[in-house]
């Protein structure tokens, strides 16, 4: 099946939402929310579950992350740029191993076409999601690794125009790691940074 406009829409909405995001621009997030949508039916059809589930989770998150990026900070304000803590990555490696291991499990089990890279990516996705809701550093990493899996995986289903897209992506990711980077230094400088996870009083 050829999916033609609602392929085009779907890849430009999150090249939009990317490009906002990776220049710290709220707005990006409900721009994903359209994006998600498009691609749930797509992946439906093309059958990949773990896609399914990424954009159902990025929908979420997406409403998460209007109200941690508007709201989410100290009286109410935006959150700043902050950095994962030492305990934070533990944790979500630790998380991530156990959730890999039981997802390609399950897509194997529902004949998934590719479960070892579906349920990688996908447990990468939700953990670089989450920390980018946290506006952390450390979440443009783990996206450019998700986005170098990502390109020959679409490819390999026929979704040439998504892969694509995702080589876009990398580029933008590398922005937005560069762009968070600056953006946290400044803050650090104006004691205004933060390092999520970590115990008060302790750096990690």
């Amino acid at each position: 099946m050829s999916f033609s406009w609602q392929e085009w829409v779907a890849a430009a909405c999150f090249l939009v939402s990317v490009w906002l995001l990776a220049r710290n621009r709220p707005s990006g997030w409900w721009i994903g929310l359209i994006g998600s949508a498009l691609y749930i039916w797509i992946f439906s059809v093309v059958w990949l579950p773990g896609e399914i589930l990424i954009q159902v989770y990025l929908a979420l998150t997406s409403l998460w992350g209007i109200w941690v990026w508007l709201r989410g900070g100290a009286m109410h304000e935006g959150r700043p740029v902050g950095r994962a803590s030492r305990r934070l990555m533990v944790w979500t490696t630790a998380i991530g191993l156990v959730a890999w291991a039981l997802l390609y499990w399950a897509f194997s089990t529902v004949a998934g076409r590719v479960p070892f890279w579906d349920s990688l990516t996908t447990v990468i996705s939700f953990i670089a999601q989450i920390y980018l809701v946290m506006r952390l550093v450390e979440s443009w990493l783990l996206w450019l690794a998700v986005d170098v899996i990502y390109i020959p995986l679409y490819a390999s289903r026929g979704l040439y125009v998504t892969a694509g897209l995702y080589a876009v992506f990398l580029v933008l990711a590398w922005q937005g790691l560069k762009n968070f980077e600056r953006e946290w230094a400044e803050d650090r400088a104006a004691g205004r940074s933060t390092n999520t996870g970590a115990r008060p009083g302790v750096q990690s």
